[in-house]
């Protein structure tokens, strides 16, 4: 049996490109269990906040994600990550992970790109994911190492 912890987990939609007022009414009437909608999370955007149990932060939001598209057909598409670039920490890892997979899902379409495309483009990296990761990384002075 896998070990889970109980994660905090917020999730909005950017509102870009802006939806009809009706986009979000199911997602705000039946919100995931344990979860709250809000039209101005963070002050500006629909949203929810809650609670998951997972056995890590990336398999919460996803859990969260999954469940809000399959029930509701709304892809919330941002973990609140306003620097992505910035790297420092397990947890905060696999927020900013999900969050860059959350964008490229909602832009895909925007793009003419399917989910097989994503699917396939991460895929195209398989030869390179055993070469990957700190155990390969060359310690660099002043650099914060995952952990």
């Amino acid at each position: 049996m896998t070990e889970t912890t109980t994660f905090d987990v917020t999730l909005i939609h950017d509102n870009w490109p802006e939806k009809q007022p009706g986009y979000f009414a199911a997602l705000a009437a039946d919100p995931p269990d344990g979860f709250t909608f809000s039209p101005n999370t963070w002050g500006h955007y629909p949203g929810v906040t809650g609670s998951r149990e997972a056995p890590t932060r990336f398999h919460a939001i996803a859990s969260v994600v999954a469940e809000v598209a399959q029930k509701h057909g709304v892809l919330l598409n941002d973990a609140g990550v306003e620097k992505p670039q910035e790297w420092c920490g397990d947890d905060w890892n696999q927020r900013i992970t999900a969050h860059l997979l959350l964008m490229a899902a909602h832009r895909a379409p925007y793009c003419g790109l399917s989910l097989d495309d994503l699917v396939d483009f991460l895929r195209s990296t398989a030869p390179a994911q055993s070469r990957m990761g700190p155990a390969t990384d060359a310690p660099v002075e002043g650099r914060r190492t995952p952990s």
